[in-house]
């Protein structure tokens, strides 16, 4: 995409921004889904940018093509962090629908996305109210003329507002979960669909992020899109930095907050302290930025996925890190002010607690120290936000044929 294209969605998104955060604390309040957003993030055109542009798609998130991207998802995270992760998700389950379709599935799908049917993607099967590890077990049963399945899945942002529903799950068969996971798309209206009222939760409360149970659903066999691993086998492509770009936004937007209200308070900005403690916001989030820009330039480039993914993983960290200390450490810096409703810092911590919790850094630094001890390092072959299961690091691999 041209510099030139890039910011013509970005002032469409900046028009919209101050009408996205000044309904943010409302629906935040009300746990309602931001459906005046979408309506206007839809007659601006932000619902088909993973689409390939033979669809009238921009064509983002595609080889080449990711940079601009992440630009666009930090804006509208700064703007309103809910929001951006809703249209975060959309757009990849339709990148998804459109990479791993046949040409007739995409001549079915891709006009109806571009007309507004908003999808969302439904891989989680850790569900609120029960404990333990999760294990995906979502299977589908061939039957005549497509398959049936009956399935529990959690997490599922859009839902709301979907039209089709992005299953993640398996064919029958003896191979791993991996190799055989497919992308049911399921109409939303479908017979045996139910969305879960189970969304009480600390913060990201108007993505509306329910549970969905699926009771014996049939899928036609066009509406099953990808061949069985796919994901793992031919796609190069990861969320990794999106989940970073959408941290960074946030943590930005929680920083021009913090340094606004010092710049009006002479008592603080005449503080050589305060002003430590914001000089190293700044480097912090620079530091997490040229991160997360350093590794889509690689991935624009097209250089190899396995290392480009490592440094995306380094930039989730750095991101997810600053993320969480601007808002926490802003408190200390403002005062107790802060903790009124009025101000935007309470929401915009919550907000980063949970929507961090969408991947282990745990898991993530676990990966990295393996690499540091030699053992190599797989885009797709560890358990984490981009795959949600354990694979053969040698199988993943395979995933460079598909760049």
């Amino acid at each position: 995409m041209t510099t030139a294209a890039t910011e013509e969605i970005l002032a469409r998104i900046d028009e919209l921004g101050p009408r996205f955060r000044e309904r943010m604390r409302g629906l935040d309040e009300t746990v309602a889904f931001p459906h005046e957003n979408f309506a206007e993030a839809k007659a601006a055109g932000l619902h088909v940018l993973c689409l390939p542009t033979e669809y009238g798609g921009a064509g983002l998130w595609l080889p080449g093509n990711y940079s601009a991207w992440y630009e666009i998802l930090e804006r509208l995270a700064w703007w309103e962090s809910n929001t951006a992760q809703l249209l975060q998700v959309h757009n990849h389950a339709a990148g998804i629908i459109a990479w791993h379709s046949t040409p007739e599935q995409r001549d079915h799908f891709m006009p109806r996305i571009v007309d507004g049917a908003f999808c969302a993607s439904l891989g989680s099967e850790a569900h609120i109210f029960e404990n333990g590890a999760e294990k995906l077990a979502a299977e589908l049963t061939k039957v005549d003329g497509g398959y049936r399945l009956t399935a529990r899945k959690g997490f599922a942002s859009v839902a709301a507002i979907a039209k089709y529903l992005m299953v993640w799950a398996a064919v029958e068969g003896d191979d791993s979960y991996a190799h055989r996971l497919v992308f049911a798309v399921v109409d939303t209206e479908s017979d045996g669909v139910e969305l879960l009222d189970d969304w009480q939760m600390l913060g990201m409360r108007s993505t509306i992020s329910c549970g969905v149970k699926f009771d014996d659903v049939f899928i036609p066999d066009d509406h099953v899109v990808g061949e069985p691993g796919g994901w793992v086998t031919g796609d190069p492509r990861t969320f990794s930095c999106a989940y970073a770009a959408n941290h960074l936004g946030s943590a930005q937007a929680a920083f021009d907050f913090i340094a606004g209200y010092i710049g009006q308070r002479d008592d603080l900005a005449d503080s050589e302290a305060v002003r430590v403690r914001l000089g190293k916001m700044d480097a912090d989030l620079f530091a997490a930025r040229a991160g997360l820009r350093s590794t889509a330039a690689r991935l624009d480039r097209g250089d190899d996925p396995d290392e480009c993914e490592a440094d995306a993983v380094r930039t989730m960290h750095l991101a997810k890190e600053v993320v969480l200390a601007i808002p926490y450490e802003g408190f200390d810096l403002v005062g107790a002010r802060a903790c009124h409703e009025r101000y935007p810092l309470g929401q915009m911590m919550r907000d980063a607690r949970t929507f961090t919790l969408h991947f282990r850094d745990d898991l993530y630094l676990e990966r990295l120290a393996q690499l540091a001890l030699g053992h190599g390092f797989s885009a797709k072959g560890g358990r984490g936000g981009s795959t949600p299961f354990e694979v053969d690091p040698i199988d993943a691999g395979q995933a460079h044929a598909g760049a």
